[in-house]
């Protein structure tokens, strides 16, 4: 593993009076998994476009093979071997398999596409990787998971020597990664080079040889994964030492301040709940567990038969707009999609749950929409140029700050996290854990779904399990462990 295949010199990137990467140094030996390393904004996306053709360096130079190479576009990065499954998959939802694999490339006979072959050789790659789906199938009827491999199928379409995985396991399951963890394995034993990126240290630790850490668009260390530890990444990272990964505070616990009963609908069967004033209720489970569905449900977000109660009185919340009148919030699982209207300002983002408090007669208090802006900007420690930047110009920490601000606008009782972490760095994760714990000290109830059991288990008083749209268990802080929530996880409903 000691032959180079790739250098990148003295790579900087500038936009605009900006320096997105000033003078970095990378390199990737033959057959190695290296593990690309930072904060949201540190450049490890800037400086992967730049290796992929997406975008080109102010300064530096890149050699492949021990040549100097101008990689200009993402083909002529193909033509020399390099390729990536993007975090955001870029396919199309109503062609085959077999077509978006091939797209572009798809053989010929006699001047038209020759289905026959290309469904062959669609099946050859797939018994490559060891992957048993049907070619014919369409993209819009894979899960998450299967979607990623038929990415990684075109990118070992290409005969790629580098193939660069960008936080691809940021929605799987862990079975589901353990299956992606098989293939990449594979693809390492063929003497094919890796670089991953991704804020799971877990996931680093499980498969990586070597790290290399980027911060403020420099290089800041790196090493062998096997003489590192998550400390010391971190620091590197972070530029400091986190007091803790989960910075949670303790809290007394208050009354009920909600209880759910008897929630029905097509994926939530008969599901019964409380919260405290205070708490930090925690719902675990697999992907698909009916965890969100349950969430939208409360919000009215989809119709479901049961009962809610609020501070001891029968409520209904019809639509997410009486929810909110209820003091209810949702910051959604996909920050993107739901949470976020990415070519609007954060100012814009800021306010959209609360116009009515925000307005009068029809016309914003703009004074006021802009002290709240800049008072939540300040609060959350948001980074950013000014209250007008797009929203889609932010990190994934930042963006997740602002759905966040939006929701504590509307000033909620009770605030709902699905996933709150998701995609963002330890950094920023800890800053959120601070927040969280920051609210739950105003009194301010909070429901955190989340896949990441650290997390589930060392920021909740409490932790419900569920699997299939129904609850497993319970389990309190005390108690809970990974192996006990995974059990739960994988367990038969309790019928109330």
């Amino acid at each position: 593993m000691s032959e180079i295949l790739l250098e990148m010199k003295g790579i900087t990137k500038n936009y605009g009076g900006i320096k997105a990467l000033d003078n970095v140094d990378f390199e990737l030996k033959k057959g190695e998994l290296l593990c690309l390393l930072g904060e949201n904004g540190a450049g490890k996306s800037t400086l992967m476009k730049i290796l992929s053709g997406v975008v080109q360096p102010t300064e530096g130079e890149i050699f492949f093979e021990g040549e100097k190479v101008n990689i200009t576009n993402p083909s002529a990065a193909h033509q020399i071997g390099i390729s990536t499954v993007y975090q955001e998959l870029v396919q199309f939802p109503n062609m085959t398999i077999a077509e978006n694999v091939f797209m572009g490339r798809y053989p010929k006979k006699n001047g038209l596409v020759d289905f026959k072959q290309l469904r062959s050789q669609t099946l050859s790659l797939m018994d490559e990787l060891h992957i048993h789906f049907s070619p014919d199938d369409h993209i819009l009827s894979l899960s998450v998971a299967q979607r990623q491999l038929v990415e990684i199928m075109k990118a070992v379409s290409f005969d790629s020597k580098i193939i660069i995985f960008d936080e691809p396991t940021s929605s799987l399951t862990n079975e589901e990664t353990q299956i992606l963890f098989r293939i990449i394995g594979d693809l390492k034993n063929k003497g094919v080079s890796l670089i991953y990126i991704s804020h799971r240290l877990e996931d680093i630790f499980a498969i990586g040889d070597r790290i290399t850490v980027l911060r403020d668009g420099k290089n800041s260390g790196g090493g062998m994964v096997k003489d590192l530890d998550v400390d010391g990444v971190i620091a590197m990272m972070v530029g400091r030492s986190l007091k803790s990964q989960f910075p949670k505070i303790h809290v007394d616990i208050g009354e009920e301040i909600l209880r759910v009963e008897h929630i029905n609908n097509a994926h939530v069967k008969d599901t019964s709940f409380s919260l405290k004033r205070g708490e930090i209720l925690g719902f675990g489970g697999l992907i698909g567990a009916g965890r969100t569905e349950l969430m939208r449900a409360i919000l009215g977000l989809d119709d479901c038969t049961g009962d809610i109660y609020k501070d001891g009185k029968k409520i209904t919340n019809k639509n997410p707009t009486q929810a909110i009148k209820n003091s209810f919030a949702l910051v959604p699982e996909d920050r993107k999609d739901q949470g976020l209207v990415l070519i609007r300002s954060i100012l814009h983002n800021m306010e959209m749950s609360s116009l009515k408090q925000l307005s009068q007669a029809g016309f914003m208090k703009t004074d006021m929409e802009k002290m709240k802006t800049a008072a939540y900007i300040k609060k959350l420690h948001i980074k950013t140029a000014g209250p007008h930047q797009l929203a889609g110009d932010l990190s994934g920490g930042n963006q997740q700050k602002v759905v966040l601000a939006k929701c504590l606008i509307t000033m909620p009782d009770i605030l709902i996290l699905d996933e709150p972490t998701r995609g963002i760095d330890v950094g920023s994760k800890a800053e959120i854990y601070e927040i969280m714990s920051d609210l739950v000290k105003q009194g301010v109830s909070i429901i955190m779904i989340s896949s990441e059991l650290p997390e589930l288990i060392n920021m909740s008083d409490r932790i419900i399990v569920m699997r299939e749209g129904a609850i497993t268990g319970e389990l309190p802080a005390s108690e809970a462990t990974e192996e006990a929530v995974m059990k739960l996880a994988t367990k038969e409903a309790i019928r109330t």
